[in-house]
C-alpha cells in the first residue's frame, strides 16, 4: 500500500459545511464521495476501497485493499 499515491481534497459549501471529498488514487482522479457515513469509492486501477467514517467532531478516511 505504501508505494501507491493517493490524495484527498475536501470541498466546502458557502456556509463552511463539508460537501464532499474528491479522491485521487494511483495518481488518477477516481471520483468524489458525499460527506456521509459509510460512503466509499473503489479505485479501478488497484481495487482499493476509500471509505469515510464520521465521528463526533472529526472524520476518518480509510483505504483498504
Amino acid at each position: 500500500m505504501s508505494n501507491k499515491k493517493m490524495d484527498y481534497r475536501v470541498n466546502f459549501r458557502e456556509n463552511g459545511q463539508i460537501l464532499s471529498i474528491e479522491i485521487t488514487c494511483c495518481g488518477k482522479h477516481i471520483g468524489e464521495i458525499r460527506f456521509r457515513e459509510g460512503e466509499s469509492k473503489t479505485c479501478p486501477e488497484c481495487g482499493a476501497a476509500h471509505t469515510i467514517k464520521i465521528q463526533h467532531n472529526h472524520f476518518h478516511l480509510t483505504r483498504s485493499e
